[in-house]
Protein backbone atom coordinates (compact mmCIF):
# COMPACT_ATOMS: atom_id res chain seq x y z
CA UNK A 1 0.00 0.00 0.00
CA UNK A 2 1.39 3.41 -1.16
CA UNK A 3 2.48 5.51 1.92
CA UNK A 4 3.91 8.75 1.15
CA UNK A 5 4.60 12.01 3.33
CA UNK A 6 4.78 14.59 0.42
CA UNK A 7 7.70 15.31 -1.68
CA UNK A 8 9.93 17.75 -3.62
CA UNK A 9 7.54 18.29 -6.64
CA UNK A 10 3.65 18.02 -7.60
CA UNK A 11 4.04 15.14 -10.10
CA UNK A 12 1.24 13.47 -11.34
CA UNK A 13 1.45 10.06 -12.78
CA UNK A 14 -0.83 9.23 -16.35
CA UNK A 15 -1.25 5.31 -16.66
CA UNK A 16 -3.02 4.66 -20.20
CA UNK A 17 -4.02 1.43 -21.84
CA UNK A 18 -0.37 1.44 -22.99
CA UNK A 19 0.42 1.42 -19.12
CA UNK A 20 -2.18 -0.78 -18.11
CA UNK A 21 -1.06 -3.47 -20.98
CA UNK A 22 2.74 -3.58 -19.90
CA UNK A 23 1.20 -4.45 -16.00
CA UNK A 24 -0.89 -7.20 -16.98
CA UNK A 25 1.96 -8.39 -19.04
CA UNK A 26 4.47 -8.35 -16.15
CA UNK A 27 1.96 -9.71 -13.71
CA UNK A 28 0.12 -12.02 -15.64
CA UNK A 29 -4.00 -11.58 -15.21
CA UNK A 30 -4.56 -14.99 -13.05
CA UNK A 31 -1.80 -13.07 -10.47
CA UNK A 32 -3.29 -9.80 -10.67
CA UNK A 33 -6.56 -10.92 -9.75
CA UNK A 34 -5.51 -13.04 -7.11
CA UNK A 35 -3.93 -9.84 -5.81
CA UNK A 36 -6.39 -7.85 -6.10
CA UNK A 37 -9.43 -9.88 -4.80
CA UNK A 38 -7.04 -10.54 -1.22
CA UNK A 39 -6.49 -7.05 -1.37
CA UNK A 40 -10.42 -6.34 -1.23
CA UNK A 41 -11.31 -8.82 1.09
CA UNK A 42 -8.15 -7.24 3.45
CA UNK A 43 -10.30 -3.52 2.92
CA UNK A 44 -13.59 -4.87 3.06
CA UNK A 45 -12.41 -6.64 6.66
CA UNK A 46 -10.89 -3.79 8.15
CA UNK A 47 -13.52 -1.47 6.98
CA UNK A 48 -14.47 1.25 9.65
CA UNK A 49 -16.88 3.93 8.54
CA UNK A 50 -15.23 6.61 10.70
CA UNK A 51 -12.28 6.13 8.64
CA UNK A 52 -13.07 4.67 5.35
CA UNK A 53 -15.57 7.39 3.82
CA UNK A 54 -17.55 7.16 0.65
CA UNK A 55 -20.00 9.63 -0.67
CA UNK A 56 -23.14 8.97 -2.26
CA UNK A 57 -22.61 8.80 -6.13
CA UNK A 58 -23.98 11.21 -8.06
CA UNK A 59 -24.05 12.34 -11.65
CA UNK A 60 -25.90 13.23 -15.01
CA UNK A 61 -28.32 11.11 -16.63
CA UNK A 62 -30.05 11.99 -19.67
CA UNK A 63 -31.71 10.99 -23.01
CA UNK A 64 -30.15 13.15 -25.32
CA UNK A 65 -27.96 13.00 -27.95
CA UNK A 66 -28.56 9.10 -26.66
CA UNK A 67 -29.65 7.37 -23.36
CA UNK A 68 -26.76 7.64 -20.87
CA UNK A 69 -25.18 8.70 -18.02
CA UNK A 70 -21.79 10.33 -16.51
CA UNK A 71 -21.51 9.43 -12.81
CA UNK A 72 -18.83 10.63 -10.07
CA UNK A 73 -17.65 8.30 -7.51
CA UNK A 74 -15.57 9.78 -4.53
CA UNK A 75 -13.50 7.33 -1.38
CA UNK A 76 -10.97 8.30 1.03
CA UNK A 77 -9.16 6.34 3.70
CA UNK A 78 -8.72 8.77 6.07
CA UNK A 79 -4.99 10.07 6.35
CA UNK A 80 -3.89 8.30 3.74
CA UNK A 81 -6.10 8.69 -0.12
CA UNK A 82 -8.98 9.76 -1.29
CA UNK A 83 -10.33 8.68 -5.06
CA UNK A 84 -12.86 10.02 -7.64
CA UNK A 85 -13.62 7.63 -10.78
CA UNK A 86 -16.04 9.30 -13.20
CA UNK A 87 -17.66 6.78 -15.10
CA UNK A 88 -19.78 7.20 -18.60
CA UNK A 89 -22.73 4.53 -18.79
CA UNK A 90 -24.39 4.48 -22.56
CA UNK A 91 -26.11 1.03 -23.01
CA UNK A 92 -25.83 1.88 -26.96
CA UNK A 93 -22.63 2.59 -27.06
CA UNK A 94 -20.95 -1.03 -28.35
CA UNK A 95 -23.63 -1.40 -31.10
CA UNK A 96 -23.99 1.94 -32.68
CA UNK A 97 -20.56 3.44 -31.66
CA UNK A 98 -18.10 0.32 -31.50
CA UNK A 99 -16.55 1.34 -27.82
CA UNK A 100 -17.64 0.01 -24.85
CA UNK A 101 -20.69 0.70 -22.72
CA UNK A 102 -18.79 1.93 -19.86
CA UNK A 103 -16.28 4.13 -20.35
CA UNK A 104 -14.18 5.45 -17.02
CA UNK A 105 -11.13 7.18 -15.33
CA UNK A 106 -10.06 7.36 -11.86
CA UNK A 107 -8.14 10.16 -10.46
CA UNK A 108 -5.78 9.44 -6.92
CA UNK A 109 -5.16 12.01 -4.33
CA UNK A 110 -2.45 11.87 -1.27
CA UNK A 111 -4.66 13.30 1.44
CA UNK A 112 -1.60 14.50 3.13
CA UNK A 113 -0.87 17.48 0.86
CA UNK A 114 -3.62 17.02 -1.61
CA UNK A 115 -1.75 16.38 -4.43
CA UNK A 116 -2.84 14.46 -7.39
CA UNK A 117 -1.04 11.27 -7.42
CA UNK A 118 -2.54 9.56 -10.79
CA UNK A 119 -4.83 9.41 -13.37
CA UNK A 120 -5.51 6.29 -14.79
CA UNK A 121 -7.79 4.67 -17.33
CA UNK A 122 -10.70 3.19 -15.44
CA UNK A 123 -12.76 1.46 -18.30
CA UNK A 124 -10.79 -2.09 -17.78
CA UNK A 125 -10.40 -1.19 -13.74
CA UNK A 126 -14.15 -1.53 -13.13
CA UNK A 127 -14.26 -4.91 -15.16
CA UNK A 128 -11.60 -6.24 -13.14
CA UNK A 129 -12.83 -5.08 -9.81
CA UNK A 130 -16.35 -5.84 -10.32
CA UNK A 131 -15.38 -9.17 -11.04
CA UNK A 132 -13.08 -9.46 -7.74
CA UNK A 133 -16.12 -8.05 -5.60
CA UNK A 134 -18.07 -10.91 -7.06
CA UNK A 135 -15.28 -13.46 -6.54
CA UNK A 136 -14.87 -12.12 -2.97
CA UNK A 137 -19.33 -12.28 -2.16
CA UNK A 138 -18.68 -15.82 -3.89
CA UNK A 139 -16.10 -17.08 -1.61
CA UNK A 140 -18.31 -16.33 1.23
CA UNK A 141 -21.29 -17.48 0.10
CA UNK A 142 -20.73 -20.19 -2.48
CA UNK A 143 -20.02 -24.20 -1.84
CA UNK A 144 -16.28 -24.28 -2.27
CA UNK A 145 -16.75 -27.46 -4.45
CA UNK A 146 -18.98 -24.96 -7.17
CA UNK A 147 -18.02 -26.28 -10.81
CA UNK A 148 -21.05 -24.90 -12.43
CA UNK A 149 -21.40 -21.44 -13.58
CA UNK A 150 -24.36 -19.94 -15.33
CA UNK A 151 -24.22 -16.37 -17.10
CA UNK A 152 -27.09 -14.65 -17.73
CA UNK A 153 -25.55 -11.36 -20.10
CA UNK A 154 -22.57 -11.93 -21.85
CA UNK A 155 -21.16 -8.76 -22.57
CA UNK A 156 -17.44 -7.09 -21.38
CA UNK A 157 -18.82 -8.04 -17.52
CA UNK A 158 -19.13 -11.57 -18.33
CA UNK A 159 -15.88 -12.38 -18.88
CA UNK A 160 -14.57 -10.99 -15.87
CA UNK A 161 -17.27 -12.20 -13.58
CA UNK A 162 -16.41 -15.58 -14.97
CA UNK A 163 -12.74 -15.01 -14.77
CA UNK A 164 -12.32 -13.61 -11.24
CA UNK A 165 -15.21 -16.14 -9.80
CA UNK A 166 -12.53 -18.93 -11.16
CA UNK A 167 -9.76 -17.78 -9.14
CA UNK A 168 -11.34 -18.88 -5.94
CA UNK A 169 -13.90 -21.90 -7.07
CA UNK A 170 -13.02 -24.53 -9.83
CA UNK A 171 -15.26 -23.85 -12.58
CA UNK A 172 -15.30 -26.20 -15.26
CA UNK A 173 -18.32 -25.79 -16.84
CA UNK A 174 -20.89 -22.28 -18.09
CA UNK A 175 -24.00 -21.96 -19.33
CA UNK A 176 -24.52 -19.03 -21.06
CA UNK A 177 -27.26 -16.99 -22.02
CA UNK A 178 -27.80 -13.32 -23.50
CA UNK A 179 -30.89 -11.54 -25.44
CA UNK A 180 -28.57 -11.15 -28.43
CA UNK A 181 -27.62 -14.80 -29.57
CA UNK A 182 -24.69 -13.72 -31.38
CA UNK A 183 -22.99 -12.17 -28.12
CA UNK A 184 -23.60 -15.40 -26.39
CA UNK A 185 -21.97 -17.72 -28.96
CA UNK A 186 -18.63 -15.33 -28.64
CA UNK A 187 -18.11 -15.85 -25.33
CA UNK A 188 -16.06 -19.12 -25.79
CA UNK A 189 -13.79 -17.60 -28.19
CA UNK A 190 -13.63 -14.51 -25.01
CA UNK A 191 -12.65 -16.90 -22.76
CA UNK A 192 -10.25 -18.62 -24.40
CA UNK A 193 -6.88 -19.43 -22.43
CA UNK A 194 -7.90 -17.98 -18.88
CA UNK A 195 -9.09 -21.07 -17.34
CA UNK A 196 -6.76 -23.31 -15.99
CA UNK A 197 -7.54 -25.59 -18.95
CA UNK A 198 -7.09 -23.96 -22.47
CA UNK A 199 -10.83 -23.48 -22.30
CA UNK A 200 -13.66 -23.81 -20.13
CA UNK A 201 -16.86 -26.24 -21.50
CA UNK A 202 -19.38 -23.37 -22.37
CA UNK A 203 -22.83 -24.18 -23.54
CA UNK A 204 -25.37 -21.60 -24.55
CA UNK A 205 -28.88 -21.80 -23.46
CA UNK A 206 -31.62 -20.02 -25.05
CA UNK A 207 -34.57 -17.67 -23.42
CA UNK A 208 -36.78 -20.75 -23.54
CA UNK A 209 -34.57 -22.93 -21.45
CA UNK A 210 -33.26 -20.32 -19.29
CA UNK A 211 -34.71 -22.33 -16.22
CA UNK A 212 -31.79 -24.92 -16.57
CA UNK A 213 -29.45 -22.29 -15.14
CA UNK A 214 -31.62 -22.31 -11.99
CA UNK A 215 -31.59 -26.39 -12.27
CA UNK A 216 -27.92 -26.80 -12.88
CA UNK A 217 -25.90 -24.06 -11.68
CA UNK A 218 -24.06 -23.25 -8.23
CA UNK A 219 -23.76 -19.89 -9.36
CA UNK A 220 -25.37 -17.72 -11.05
CA UNK A 221 -24.13 -14.01 -12.23
CA UNK A 222 -26.51 -11.50 -13.87
CA UNK A 223 -24.81 -8.92 -15.82
CA UNK A 224 -27.28 -7.52 -18.53
CA UNK A 225 -28.34 -4.27 -19.90
CA UNK A 226 -32.01 -4.65 -19.12
CA UNK A 227 -34.23 -1.82 -19.56
CA UNK A 228 -35.75 0.19 -16.85
CA UNK A 229 -39.01 -1.69 -16.08
CA UNK A 230 -38.36 -4.58 -18.03
CA UNK A 231 -39.52 -7.97 -16.56
CA UNK A 232 -36.33 -9.70 -14.89
CA UNK A 233 -34.46 -11.97 -16.43
CA UNK A 234 -33.84 -14.56 -13.78
CA UNK A 235 -37.55 -16.18 -12.91
CA UNK A 236 -38.50 -17.82 -9.95
CA UNK A 237 -38.16 -21.68 -10.16
CA UNK A 238 -36.40 -24.66 -8.84
CA UNK A 239 -32.84 -24.62 -8.34
CA UNK A 240 -30.71 -26.51 -6.31
CA UNK A 241 -30.55 -25.76 -2.78
CA UNK A 242 -27.28 -23.66 -2.47
CA UNK A 243 -27.71 -21.70 -5.25
CA UNK A 244 -25.42 -18.42 -5.12
CA UNK A 245 -26.33 -15.68 -7.52
CA UNK A 246 -23.94 -12.88 -8.25
CA UNK A 247 -27.07 -9.87 -9.49
CA UNK A 248 -24.83 -7.00 -11.22
CA UNK A 249 -26.62 -5.59 -13.90
CA UNK A 250 -29.08 -3.34 -11.82
CA UNK A 251 -27.87 -0.17 -11.81
CA UNK A 252 -31.15 2.47 -12.00
CA UNK A 253 -33.43 3.11 -10.11
CA UNK A 254 -36.68 0.87 -11.82
CA UNK A 255 -33.93 -1.21 -13.22
CA UNK A 256 -34.07 -5.13 -11.74
CA UNK A 257 -32.47 -8.50 -13.07
CA UNK A 258 -34.26 -10.87 -10.39
CA UNK A 259 -37.91 -11.87 -9.86
CA UNK A 260 -38.56 -10.45 -6.69
CA UNK A 261 -40.05 -13.82 -5.22
CA UNK A 262 -36.95 -15.65 -5.61
CA UNK A 263 -34.69 -12.51 -3.52
CA UNK A 264 -37.52 -12.70 -0.69
CA UNK A 265 -36.17 -16.67 -0.06
CA UNK A 266 -33.02 -15.31 -0.04
CA UNK A 267 -30.45 -14.05 1.88
CA UNK A 268 -29.52 -11.08 -0.14
CA UNK A 269 -26.35 -8.98 0.79
CA UNK A 270 -25.76 -5.34 -1.14
CA UNK A 271 -22.25 -4.46 -1.23
CA UNK A 272 -23.52 -0.39 -0.18
CA UNK A 273 -27.12 -0.91 1.53
CA UNK A 274 -27.86 2.84 0.33
CA UNK A 275 -27.52 2.63 -2.56
CA UNK A 276 -29.02 -0.89 -3.25
CA UNK A 277 -32.05 0.24 -1.98
CA UNK A 278 -32.17 3.34 -4.36
CA UNK A 279 -30.88 1.22 -7.71
CA UNK A 280 -29.40 -2.81 -6.92
CA UNK A 281 -32.31 -5.54 -6.72
CA UNK A 282 -32.57 -4.31 -3.09
CA UNK A 283 -35.40 -1.64 -4.11
CA UNK A 284 -37.81 -4.89 -4.77
CA UNK A 285 -37.22 -5.50 -0.85
CA UNK A 286 -37.25 -4.06 2.53
CA UNK A 287 -34.14 -3.46 4.34
CA UNK A 288 -35.24 -5.06 7.57
CA UNK A 289 -35.07 -8.42 5.54
CA UNK A 290 -31.84 -7.79 4.11
CA UNK A 291 -28.11 -9.60 4.93
CA UNK A 292 -25.03 -8.00 6.06
CA UNK A 293 -23.24 -5.39 3.18
CA UNK A 294 -20.32 -6.87 1.65
CA UNK A 295 -17.91 -5.51 4.76
CA UNK A 296 -20.05 -7.09 7.32
CA UNK A 297 -20.13 -10.11 5.37
CA UNK A 298 -16.28 -10.70 5.20
CA UNK A 299 -15.78 -9.04 8.53
CA UNK A 300 -17.82 -11.73 10.10
CA UNK A 301 -16.89 -14.35 7.80
CA UNK A 302 -17.44 -17.57 9.55
CA UNK A 303 -20.95 -16.42 10.24
CA UNK A 304 -21.84 -16.12 6.69
CA UNK A 305 -20.31 -19.16 5.25
CA UNK A 306 -22.08 -21.25 7.39
CA UNK A 307 -25.60 -20.19 5.25
CA UNK A 308 -23.37 -21.85 2.04
CA UNK A 309 -26.73 -24.49 2.11
CA UNK A 310 -29.43 -21.87 1.00
CA UNK A 311 -30.05 -19.61 -1.73
CA UNK A 312 -28.05 -16.03 -1.26
CA UNK A 313 -27.88 -13.31 -4.13
CA UNK A 314 -24.98 -10.91 -3.89
CA UNK A 315 -26.34 -6.96 -4.91
CA UNK A 316 -23.75 -5.35 -6.58
CA UNK A 317 -24.07 -1.89 -7.71
CA UNK A 318 -20.33 -0.64 -7.64
CA UNK A 319 -18.86 0.29 -4.21
CA UNK A 320 -15.76 3.49 -4.59
CA UNK A 321 -13.90 2.05 -2.31
CA UNK A 322 -13.05 -0.68 -4.84
CA UNK A 323 -12.15 1.88 -7.27
CA UNK A 324 -9.53 3.19 -4.95
CA UNK A 325 -8.00 -0.31 -3.96
CA UNK A 326 -7.71 -0.99 -7.92
CA UNK A 327 -6.45 2.00 -8.93
CA UNK A 328 -3.71 2.09 -5.90
CA UNK A 329 -3.20 -1.47 -6.58
CA UNK A 330 -1.83 -0.33 -10.49
CA UNK A 331 -0.05 2.78 -9.53
CA UNK A 332 2.41 0.58 -7.09
CA UNK A 333 2.77 -1.64 -9.80
CA UNK A 334 3.24 1.62 -12.57
CA UNK A 335 5.88 2.49 -9.78
CA UNK A 336 7.61 -0.32 -9.67
CA UNK A 337 8.14 -0.72 -13.12
CA UNK A 338 9.06 2.57 -13.90
CA UNK A 339 6.53 3.44 -16.23
CA UNK A 340 3.96 6.20 -16.91
CA UNK A 341 4.09 9.65 -17.68
CA UNK A 342 4.57 12.14 -14.95
CA UNK A 343 3.75 15.75 -15.68
CA UNK A 344 3.79 18.96 -13.35
CA UNK A 345 -0.04 19.37 -13.50
CA UNK A 346 0.29 21.10 -10.39
CA UNK A 347 2.60 24.15 -9.74
CA UNK A 348 4.74 23.83 -6.94
CA UNK A 349 5.81 27.10 -6.33
CA UNK A 350 9.30 28.47 -4.44
CA UNK A 351 7.13 30.89 -2.74
CA UNK A 352 3.49 29.21 -1.90
CA UNK A 353 2.05 32.62 -1.33
CA UNK A 354 2.60 34.10 -4.75
CA UNK A 355 0.46 31.98 -7.29
CA UNK A 356 2.39 33.98 -9.56
CA UNK A 357 6.06 32.08 -8.94
CA UNK A 358 5.49 29.57 -11.15
CA UNK A 359 4.69 32.21 -14.46
CA UNK A 360 8.63 33.83 -13.70
CA UNK A 361 10.57 30.17 -13.88
CA UNK A 362 11.73 28.27 -16.89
Amino acid sequence: RLDRCGGSTLTTRLLGIGEIRTIVGDVGLAALYDGLIARLHAAFARHDPESTITIDRSGFHYEKPSLGLLEWMPAMELGRLASIKTVGYHPTNPTERGTPSVLGTTSLYDTTDGRLLALTEATFLTALRTGAASAVASDVLSRPESETLGMIGCGAQAVTQIHAISRVRPIRRILAHDADPTTAATLATRLRGLGSDEMWSVETVDGNDIGRLLDECDIICTATSIDIGAPPVLVDGPHRPWLHVNAVGADFPGKREIDPALLRRALVCPDVLAQCLLEGECQQLEASSLGPDLAGLVADRARWEAERARLTVFDSTGWALEDLIVAELMLEHAERLGIGTEIELQPHPSDPYDPYDFLRRR
